[in-house]
């Protein structure tokens, strides 16, 4: 929607304002948080990790159903080889793939709820920060997560299109308001100056309808 936006400014040059390490602040999953095992360290058991932005190897939104993996970022680091090479081991992933309907996206929400090493690196980004849902996806009208053109969002994920919704209708209707709301200067000029004359035709176009009328009633 926005190719003009940057991912260095519009996320990573703050990232710690943009995200947030606390689950509970929207825990669709419910997930208990943090951990409370008494052998694990305090970082472990904090519930912002260490809280410094540098800690931060892996970011991803939450959209109504939990951990939404259609946008995510990942930092290269021995931590993310370590995630990845756990992520797809064909012990873990394979065994549970039938069970696992969103695959990746439930194998990872697995081993964040159970393995605690991994939650004081990940960090979460407001869903429309990351990737909006049209209106349809996750319900309706629902603020935190549908496209609001005001606020001119990122990126829109056409989330479950292929389930009674146009997929093709709805990237149309966003690919031409991207068009719309991305225009040059020039080219709100030019609309502009189209609009003035369309506005100034009506205008004649009443006066002289309005002269006739007047004219056809003096006759009468």
């Amino acid at each position: 929607m926005e190719p003009s936006y940057s991912l260095q400014n519009h996320i990573f040059n703050d990232l710690a304002e943009n995200t947030y390490r606390d689950i509970n602040h929207f825990n669709p999953l419910n997930i208990t948080h943090p951990p409370t095992d008494p052998w694990l360290d305090e970082i472990t058991r904090s519930a912002v990790g260490d809280g410094k932005e540098s800690s931060i190897n892996m970011v991803l939104p939450q959209d109504c159903g939990g951990f939404n993996l259609g946008s995510f970022f990942i930092r290269r680091s021995a931590w993310t080889d370590r995630l990845l090479d756990i992520w797809w081991d064909p012990v873990h992933y394979e065994q549970r793939h039938m069970q696992w309907e969103h695959k990746e996206q439930d194998a990872f929400e697995y081993l964040y709820t159970s393995q605690p090493w991994i939650r004081p690196h990940t960090a979460f980004i407001p869903q429309r920060k990351a990737c909006s849902y049209p209106p349809g996806a996750c319900g309706e009208n629902n603020t935190s997560i549908h496209y609001n053109e005001t606020d001119r969002d990122f990126v829109v994920n056409m989330a479950g299109c292929e389930w009674g919704r146009d997929c093709w209708g709805e990237m149309y209707n966003y690919r031409e308001l991207s068009n719309r709301l991305n225009r040059s200067r020039w080219e709100k000029f030019k609309t502009w100056l189209a609009k003035s004359a369309q506005s100034t035709k009506r205008r004649i176009d009443g006066e002289k309808k309005e002269e006739v009328e007047k004219t056809e009633t003096k006759k009468d």
